[in-house]
């Protein structure tokens, strides 16, 4: 009888923690927007991978009003709201409690987003960089002055392709031990032990990944060929807007030597396939699924989606971000 109330008394215990870990844990986002219709819908996703396609939620709007209910993980978690066809969205941070979100169609990145601490603080940074056209020396200055704030890891982590690799070193140096613990920080530490500053001229930093059958694909498979490569996500429109100009060029020079080496940033494998066989890409495609950690990023120290760096038969590369007549023009001279 003893061990019965026992047990009983354990499990109600337990119960009781777990409850309370989930109340600690639950959070509530109450939206208002304009110029949608009834029905339309939005998705709430984590942005830990740097890729939109690991939605937790989605909601509809109805009466221009949305709200997601639920939990996270994490005492916190950078996250997205966006529409379908991602025309719409805009990255926040997501905290325990209640977030108001008041917002407009064609201009979610202008939504006011207040209830979390971070976000609140992200806000101020926001604020501080007002109409400015260059905000460098602003998120230079915000993350040397707080070396303890999550915000400044994720700022340092967006200007890795940009600022000289000892600034960055530097800057990350500087942070506490608890944010360094952090995933944003975690990325910065990748870029620096990855990053090989490569620059036109240069010749091509090999590495190896997965194709869609799992197969090991090496970029120097493709040496003696001209080769671009494209890093690109299936959740980026820009992407897949350019990949049916890509799909032509690759036909009409692929017979001459040239190859596409197509880099994901993606999380999800079954998206990134389904993207390829929307898009009819027939070029190799590649992914270690860690979205914008994948190792070949950090290494080219790409920061946006597509980029790509266009490699000559010697293994030089000779350009980067080259797309549409421009780089039909360079194949037409080179091939």
């Amino acid at each position: 009888m003893v061990k019965a109330i026992l047990l009983i008394f354990t499990a109600a215990l337990y119960t009781s923690c777990a409850l309370g870990q989930n109340k600690f844990l639950a959070f509530k986002i109450e939206g208002v927007v304009q110029g949608f219709n009834n029905g339309t819908k939005l998705y709430l996703s984590d942005l830990t991978d740097g890729s939109y396609n690991n939605q937790i939620d989605s909601t509809i709007i109805q009466d221009n009003k949305f709200n997601f209910k639920g939990s996270i993980k994490t005492k916190y978690l950078k996250s997205a709201i966006s529409t379908t066809d991602f025309e719409d969205r805009v990255t926040f941070w997501l905290e325990r409690g209640l977030t108001s979100f008041s917002g407009e169609k064609g201009n979610f990145k202008e939504a006011l987003i207040l209830g979390s601490k971070i976000q609140n603080d992200q806000n101020k940074l926001n604020k501080s960089r007002g109409a400015v056209e260059n905000t460098e020396p602003i998120d230079y200055l915000y993350i040397k002055q707080n070396p303890n704030s999550i915000i400044s890891a994720y700022t340092l982590s967006s200007y890795c392709n940009t600022w000289k690799k000892d600034t960055i070193s530097n800057l990350y140096n500087s942070f506490s031990k608890e944010v360094k613990s952090t995933e944003e920080a975690k990325k910065v530490f990748a870029f620096i032990s990855l990053n090989r500053n490569i620059k036109i001229g240069d010749n091509f930093v090999d590495f190896s990944q997965k194709d869609t059958t799992n197969k090991i694909i090496k970029l120097s498979d493709f040496k003696g060929k001209v080769i671009l490569l494209e890093f690109w996500g299936s959740w980026c429109g820009p992407c897949r807007e350019e990949n049916p100009n890509l799909l032509k060029i690759y036909n009409d020079f692929s017979a001459r030597g040239f190859e596409i080496l197509g880099v994901g940033a993606e999380t999800d494998k079954r998206q990134w396939i389904k993207a390829i066989r929307t898009d009819n890409l027939t070029w190799v495609n590649v992914t270690d699924l860690k979205g914008s950690s994948n190792e070949a990023v950090l290494i080219y120290g790409v920061s946006g989606y597509p980029t790509n760096f266009l490699i000559d038969r010697n293994g030089i590369i000779i350009a980067k971000d080259i797309y549409g007549d421009d780089l039909r023009e360079k194949l037409l001279k080179i091939l």
